[in-house]
């Protein structure tokens, strides 16, 4: 089969939905004689990262550079992409588009299939619908492209009750979490070059990796670190990744005096970051709903740290429910309760014997629930039941294998 991705952005632009798009549709074409096409933007580092991603089944194009809001006045843009599209259908012998973004993709897709009989999936990662609802004509616009959409993929429980609220018939949808690479992504001893440059030799490390983003919760994991009872000095906070949040973010530790506990590792590569997780005894991203329903749609990164053997605290928001089994995988606080917040992170830090059982459960759920080899096949499976609708093959859910 020849898939078209359509994605507004794609590695090694930051973001969860752009590793999620890449594992999926790299393990599809390594098991596969399938041939998928990216057509995305242009984003820093994108040369290097084309030179080295994309040969033989899997061909990235990149035209223009991400929209950066999705406002009426943005519709005009359409026109480019849309012949882009169009040259690479014919070119490339499309049989599918795949819609990563609601604007202009998924209003390409659908102009696709009402012209041209192309079927195509619409993906929703949650946040496509809480941050439309605010608005007038996004909403309108937003169920336009996934009721004409073949298929629907959600990426969590909360997402596809969303889609069901808002009128997707239930059996469109196809439920795909995020997966994680159990290989990359495994236990192993504190890389010592790490250890020192850090200067966190013989300290408990605390963890997270995101975007400095409101909704991540960093500001709750500063003022939660200042109200250990147990004191700092021997607790170190790392936190690994870019955003608007940062200058505020090192003025609050400042304020609070823990600026000697907080380090800002920056934007982490690919390939460092199996390392940087393996540092920590705890890793923590208690996310919660913003401003303007800004939320977390899954949370791959809370599978990343369990894959490292490492127990997780989250938010009880969003798809991060779906991410972490409270209790057994990590626990979950509410992001905006500081107290609850401290005192897991407290109890964890304290109790060693407790953070090996969530990390050994962590581990194991990881290694057996969340293959990307199986959310690969299902993924085709959705492709050849929709090129081929007669079909009888029962479609397995990834989520429960």
């Amino acid at each position: 089969m020849r898939t078209l991705l359509l994605t507004d952005a794609f590695l090694p632009h930051m973001g969860g939905s752009r590793v999620y798009y890449y594992n999926l549709y790299k393990s599809l074409v390594s098991q596969y004689s399938d041939q998928v096409m990216v057509l995305t933007k242009k984003v820093p580092g994108w040369r290097e990262f084309d030179r080295a991603e994309s040969a033989g089944p899997l061909r990235i194009f990149r035209r223009g550079r991400p929209l950066p809001t999705l406002k009426y006045w943005q519709l005009p843009k359409i026109t480019a992409p849309l012949l882009d599209t169009l040259r690479i259908l014919r070119r490339e012998r499309i049989e599918v588009t795949h819609a990563g973004d609601l604007y202009p993709q998924g209003v390409i897709s659908v102009l696709l299939k009402r012209w041209l009989g192309v079927p195509f999936v619409a993906y929703c990662h949650g946040e496509q619908i809480t941050q439309t609802e605010p608005y007038r004509f996004q909403p309108i616009l937003r169920n336009w492209v996934y009721r004409h959409a073949d298929a629907v993929v959600a990426n969590s429980d909360f997402t596809r009750n969303h889609l069901v609220r808002i009128g997707i018939a239930p059996e469109r949808i196809h439920m795909l979490t995020p997966g994680v690479d159990c290989d990359r992504f495994s236990p192993h001893p504190r890389n010592p070059e790490l250890v020192r440059q850090l200067g966190i030799e013989g300290k408990r490390v605390v963890l997270t990796v995101s975007r400095l983003v409101p909704r991540k919760g960093h500001r709750a994991v500063l003022q939660a670190m200042a109200r250990l009872t147990g004191g700092l000095h021997d607790c170190v906070y790392l936190i690994a990744g870019e955003g608007p949040e940062e200058e505020s973010l090192r003025r609050m530790a400042a304020e609070l005096g823990i600026q000697e506990n907080v380090i800002f590792l920056g934007r982490v590569s690919s390939e460092r970051l199996p390392d940087i997780f393996n540092l920590c005894d705890v890793f923590v991203m208690p996310n919660y709903e913003a401003a303007g329903g800004d939320i977390e749609g899954f949370g791959m990164v809370f599978l990343e740290a369990n894959a490292a053997g490492k127990p997780v605290i989250g938010g009880r928001s969003g798809g991060s429910v779906d991410a972490v089994v409270d209790g057994e995988t990590g626990v979950l606080v509410d992001g905006t309760n500081i107290d609850e917040l401290a005192g897991a992170l407290e109890r964890l830090l304290q109790d060693g014997n407790l953070r090996a059982r969530l990390g050994s459960a962590g581990l194991a759920r990881a290694r057996e629930h969340f293959s990307w080899a199986a959310r690969a096949q299902h993924l085709r499976e959705i492709n050849r039941r929709i090129l081929c609708p007669s079909a009888t093959r029962t479609v397995e859910n990834p989520a429960s294998v």
